[in-house]
């Protein structure tokens, strides 16, 4: 019987790094395909700025990266995650009070929403968010938004683009502000 138990155990733990060694294996391969290099390698050239249909269905137009420049204006596009759609929204709603409040450049920012359960949160205001949520947008900026996030990272135009990391327990609010464009 102890054996038995023993044996049990001894499986269980096996599979159980086999698991986290599969996964980690399977990360890597996401992050490190050659499909994503070349999302990675033409999200640069074909993100524009968020232009489509928010969740309340009204078209958002495009301002291209020359135009933002001449406004002085910044774009930032990020992902939002249905799982942790409360924090990710509480984040970026602290971000743009940060920008708001202090001297900042000018900014648009423009979540996508991860998919219908997210939308229908927001829509039926189970979270508050300050900022334009697009429900529908070019597949091309969509995709670039959903291959940043990957990385952790959300795309910052305006004066040249980059991609700007975010989803680390290290990044805070004030951090991700001053990145954009707050005057410290």
């Amino acid at each position: 019987m102890k054996i038995r138990a023993v044996l049990e155990i001894a499986f269980i733990c096996i599979f159980g790094v086999t698991g986290w060694y599969l996964f980690d294996i399977k990360k890597q391969v996401e992050l490190n395909s050659p499909e994503l290099k070349e999302i990675e390698k033409y999200s640069r050239l074909v993100f524009s700025d968020g232009s489509g249909i928010d969740i309340m269905g009204n078209k958002i137009y495009s301002i291209n990266e020359d135009r933002a420049v001449e406004l002085k204006q910044s774009i930032v596009a990020f992902h939002l995650r249905y799982n942790s759609l409360e924090d990710d929204v509480k984040f970026w709603n602290e971000v743009n009070s940060f920008l708001l409040k202090f001297d900042a450049v000018s900014v648009r920012m423009t979540a996508y929403c991860e998919n219908t359960r997210c939308i229908e949160a927001l829509r039926n205001n189970q979270v508050d968010a300050h900022f334009t949520i697009l429900e529908y947008g070019g597949i091309l900026d969509m995709q670039s938004v959903i291959s940043a996030d990957i990385g952790g990272a959300f795309w910052l135009l305006g004066n040249g683009v980059k991609k700007i990391k975010w989803r680390d327990e290290n990044q805070k609010p004030i951090d991700v502000a001053i990145s954009i464009g707050l005057k410290q």
